[in-house]
């Protein structure tokens, strides 16, 4: 194995071992449903273009979205490349309701992935993504008509789950690619109530439930390309997500608290209110796509995905029974090159944009929240070796101001690294 692939596997583990640890994106109500927010799984390459990418992809990235995809050309003239990706992503959001205005930031790694040729025809990929985040908080705080006490309530929303993916990709014909990943997913939400009655002595009651979740799943990919005319092909690609219960443990604890000289203390141990077995359900899912490309010069993309919350047979709790609903989405996307060929710098850049639409799984007070944004963004070369800092700019709006619901407004930005070197080629002199 050549030192280059022995120095990338490094750095690739000892980024994995804090990306499971990393989550936060910003507070948003409904983060607080489920196990949090699911979070994208596309790469900031393919959240330039609208979440497209599920019938397409290059050399110089790698595919989060279809399995299949990950191994194309990753062999070029002979020589065998091994691609990495590590990427991030940040929320600016303004949060309103009822005339109440907030804001809030977040920045969380998202992304972290690795794909290398084992034969001419399969490649192995390793990635690691924040599945979900529960990220919120909120106060509430009342006065008791003829008395000084006052009653606060704190809730809490916090943590996530990460997945662990191992993917194999296959050429089976020309033109057709086919893939699976097999798919480990960890990790605990926290459920977080502390009350305050507020009168001469000031004493805190904290009920934590901690809900530790863990367990496996598959996704599978399909990806067509045809030669339409001398420089056009067409592109067909589709994914299905299998459904699966995720099991663990629930623990509730109650714990009392007193603000003293040396701040908020806990008077005593914390009582265990329940220790339990527990299950929860991700979702099946498909997605389909189709685009139109000239290869390194244009792409127009368009696709459609659809999530089954209603189908899974063990919701997180009965909040997210009661609330989440079906999603749907529609993506549009569109890259551009100037001249690959060229020796001029921003002929080489891979100029993108897009627009998405979602009917997000959350579904209240009589309405199924919407979410659209527009987005685009550059990869721009590091070097001649085949590695681009990849940038992605999204705006968006979720929600409405209707019914007592929140309506955010949100810009989410985006980066990655992605990196491309050659491994297991020894040059001849000659």
């Amino acid at each position: 194995m050549s030192p280059k692939f022995r120095h990338y596997s490094l750095l690739f583990l000892l980024v994995a071992h804090h990306l499971s640890f990393g989550q936060g994106q910003g507070r948003s109500p409904y983060s607080a449903i489920g196990f949090g927010e699911v979070n994208n799984e596309t790469t900031t390459v393919q959240d330039m273009m609208g979440g497209t990418g599920v019938s397409f992809g290059n050399t110089f990235y790698i595919n989060g979205l279809n399995p299949a995809l990950v191994g194309k050309d990753r062999i070029v003239n002979g020589m065998k490349y091994v691609a990495f990706n590590v990427g991030g992503s940040g929320y600016f959001r303004n949060l309103e309701q009822n005339g109440t205005l907030g804001q809030d930031f977040g920045l969380n790694l998202s992304n972290l992935s690795m794909a290398f040729p084992i034969v001419r025809r399969w490649t192995v990929g390793i990635n690691f993504k924040p599945y979900s985040v529960a990220d919120n908080e909120n106060f509430i705080r009342k006065s008791f008509s003829g008395s000084s006490a006052v009653s606060s309530y704190d809730f809490a929303d916090y943590g996530g789950l990460s997945k662990a993916g191992l993917t194999n990709s296959f050429h089976l014909a020309k033109g057709l690619y086919a893939g699976v990943e097999a798919q480990y997913y960890f990790g605990n939400v926290v459920r977080d109530t502390t009350s305050l009655f507020i009168t001469s002595t000031q004493q805190y009651n904290r009920y934590t439930g901690r809900s530790n979740l863990k367990g496996a799943s598959l996704k599978g990919g399909i990806a067509y390309q045809q030669k339409l005319t001398k420089k056009w092909k067409g592109n067909i690609g589709a994914t299905y997500q299998l459904g699966n219960n995720l099991k663990g443990e629930y623990l509730n604890i109650h714990q009392i608290l007193v603000e003293g000289s040396n701040g908020i203390t806990p008077t005593g141990l914390p009582d265990t209110l329940a220790l339990q077995n527990f299950s929860a359900s991700i979702p099946a899912a498909y997605r389909v796509g189709v685009s139109l490309e000239k290869t390194y010069k244009w792409i127009f993309a368009a696709e459609y995905g659809f999530t089954d919350w209603e189908g899974i047979s063990r919701p997180f709790d009965a909040r997210a029974a009661q609330t989440l609903r079906n999603s749907k989405e529609m993506n549009f996307g569109v890259e551009w090159i100037p001249n690959v060929n060229s020796s001029a710098y921003f002929n080489q850049v891979f100029y993108r944009a897009g627009f998405k639409s979602v009917t997000t799984p959350y579904y209240l007070n009589g309405i199924q929240i919407k979410d659209n944004s527009v987005s685009f963004g550059m990869s721009m070369p590091l070097g001649k070796g085949g590695s681009y800092l990849d940038w992605a700019l999204a705006i968006g709006n979720r929600g409405t101001l209707a019914n007592n619901l929140v309506k955010e407004n949100y810009a989410r930005i985006s980066v990655s690294f992605s990196l491309m070197r050659d491994w297991f080629y020894r040059p001849r002199i000659q």
